[in-house]
């Protein structure tokens, strides 16, 4: 029975993942393009593999996308647990307010959003104007176009899925609890530490996967917001594919990408279980 239900899931899985990841390693395995169309049909080569780990821009792109994946989601689980909690304390006629200023940003356009984002961090933005309005600069600062811009796009496009998160797994602890530890002489911090934390450890797993997954896969910030330093494999795949008209390449860096996500999530899956069950004892 349980197989039946799952079927149409498995199925879509199939059919939207698996055929297209399995035609995405095919493609990185062509010869590319001479002259006419994206690459040789019929052909068969690991050089675009072997030209990739070769080359040390490509390298260096890898390196720079997993420093700025770690860094974003360490950044973002910084300011989603505190909000949560937050969040999660407020009276409940005060919790939708907070709850929908947090999704109200993933309700527009991706576009949109960094597009507004660039204009508050220019230098004649509001950002900047705040600041020079009291006293805190002379001149203004350089707020995109750089790894500043590129971190705090991608940090504020991630920062409410990482929230949600937190605080469905907050509204499934007991409520008793705290006060039953206050009651017992702990301390706030004993209770966070020993109660909340140890309770909240599976859906802050959850968390640092789902950010560590899509800041992997970085593109509209670095794109956007960042500079030509900061390139990340996302952009890189599209520069190849659509610029430089080298699909087999862009393919390569493509999957690539994705066994760097599927070996990372494993490992983060079972070293946050791991911390999981260690809290809980």
């Amino acid at each position: 029975m349980a197989l039946i239900l799952s079927a149409p899931a498995l199925l879509l899985l199939l059919v939207f993942f698996a055929g297209p990841f399995v035609f995405l390693l095919r493609l990185s395995f062509y010869a590319p393009a001479a002259g006419r169309g994206f690459y040789q049909s019929g052909t068969w080569t690991a050089e675009n593999y072997t030209a990739l780990f070769s080359d040390a821009y490509f390298r260096q792109v890898l390196l720079f996308t997993l420093l700025l994946a770690l860094g974003v989601t360490a950044l973002v689980l910084l300011l989603a647990l505190p909000l949560s909690l937050f969040i999660h304390a407020l009276p409940p006629r005060q919790k939708p307010v907070a709850l929908a200023a947090v999704v109200l940003p993933k309700l527009a356009s991706m576009l949109v959003v960094v597009y507004g984002l660039q204009a508050m961090l220019s230098s004649s933005g509001i950002v900047n104007q705040a600041l020079e309005a009291i006293g805190f600069v002379r001149q203004p600062l350089r707020l995109s176009r750089n790894l500043f811009g590129a971190v705090l796009g991608e940090t504020y496009l991630l920062l409410p899925y990482a929230v949600l998160v937190l605080l469905v797994s907050l509204g499934r602890i007991d409520s008793a609890l705290a006060p039953a530890a206050r009651g017992l002489g702990a301390s706030p911090w004993q209770t966070f530490r020993r109660i909340t934390m140890p309770l909240l450890a599976p859906g802050l797993a959850i968390a640092v996967q789902l950010t560590l997954a899509w800041a992997l896969g970085a593109f509209i910030g670095p794109l956007l917001l960042g500079s030509p330093n900061e390139i990340t494999l996302a952009v890189e795949v599209q520069r190849q594919t659509i610029e430089n008209n080298h699909w087999p390449r862009g393919a390569a860096m493509a999957a690539i990408l994705l066994i760097v996500v599927s070996l990372l999530l494993t490992v983060s899956g079972f070293a946050l279980r791991s911390l999981s069950r260690r809290g809980v004892q």
